[in-house]
């Protein structure tokens, strides 16, 4: 049972292993990344739907393996959550600027934006930064041998995401403006 109110929420989860699609619950002026790094092991959620690995949304029928009201899942193979709401950074928006980055996760990678620390290293922040934090204005990207990623179309748009910096396979910052365009993930 909670001590404090919660808010139930819509969120996708995705692991290595599941899609899981159901509810979590948030504490009123909390955000999905301050559930997520909160020291507790297992993510509740409520009416979970348990599908084969995998990002297209929506899934289809025969992709369903499991449903059951309650789910407990292991916070460390959290790969990503769409929904919930984003976390608010506990430090003064005059110090910190919004960095472009991309996570790669297997076949498919996650391009959106960072709050950091004004003139952080990426190597800095992947190293000090807790494990999930809020990626602003989110595409999701399929891979393709064929096409180069700077023609890639995304394929859903999310105002936010949460990823969880330790599962990411890499993480590419976007070169400045200087560069390029074309070199970059984001052209």
């Amino acid at each position: 049972m909670y001590k404090q109110p919660r808010e139930a929420h819509e969120a996708r989860v995705y692991t290595r292993a599941y899609r899981v699609y159901g509810l979590i619950y948030l504490v009123p002026g909390a955000g999905t990344a301050d559930l997520l790094n909160a020291e507790r092991a297992y993510l509740p959620v409520t009416g979970a739907l348990v599908y084969t690995p995998g990002f297209r949304h929506p899934p289809e029928a025969r992709e369903l393996k499991a449903s059951t009201g309650f789910l407990a899942l292991r916070k460390e193979r959290i790969q990503w959550v769409a929904g919930g709401r984003p976390s608010e950074p506990r430090t003064s928006p005059g110090l910190l600027e919004r960095r472009r980055l991309a996570f790669l996760f297997g076949d498919y990678l996650l391009a959106g934006e960072l709050q950091v620390p004004k003139g952080a290293r990426l190597s800095d922040l992947l190293s000090q930064a807790k494990p999930f934090q809020t990626l602003l204005e989110a595409n999701l990207y399929a891979l393709t041998p064929d096409k180069p990623i700077v023609d890639l179309e995304p394929l859903e748009r999310f105002p936010f995401v949460t990823v969880n910096l330790r599962l990411a396979e890499a993480i590419a910052e976007a070169p400045g403006e200087a560069h390029d365009p074309r070199l970059t993930l984001f052209g």
